[in-house]
């Protein structure tokens, strides 16, 4: 004896696997192409120059907005205690075995004189390497 069969209808939603297959991996691969990172606390366009050197990785920043604002490591920091939490930073690092790079990563239109003051104090410190970060002119 022949049973009817039913006709198989497919689920409504079927066709959106496809779709979603698709989402997830354009979702996998923006993860891992992407560069996450926290924006910067001050905006700072630093100088051009020439120069193809590149910023090492463990560093500390010292970031100088063209007011003159500063900050630590994106913590923001008055002149007067820029020294001793510098130096907090620097040995921690040492701890870790760790000689991390001074950077300096100032706004184009910083004045030559405020600047100066804050190397000054670093001088006096008596930290004697110090990098000023800067763009490619390329």
């Amino acid at each position: 004896m022949k049973l009817p069969q039913k006709e198989r209808r497919g689920k409504s939603d079927d066709h959106l696997i496809p779709l979603i297959n698709v989402v997830f991996l354009m979702l996998i691969f923006f993860m891992v192409i992407g560069q996450i990172a926290p924006p910067d606390r001050f905006q700072i366009r630093p100088p051009t120059s020439r120069s193809e050197l590149s910023a090492k990785e463990r560093s500390i920043t010292i970031a100088v907005t063209r007011d003159g604002s500063l900050a630590l490591n994106e913590t923001p920091v008055a002149l007067e205690a820029l020294i001793p939490r510098l130096k907090l930073a620097l040995d921690a690092g040492r701890q870790q075995g760790d000689a991390a790079e001074i950077q300096i990563r100032a706004d184009a239109a910083l004045t030559a004189g405020r600047l100066t003051q804050i190397l000054d104090r670093l001088r006096e410190s008596g930290i004697s390497k110090v990098r000023l970060l800067t763009w490619s002119e390329r």
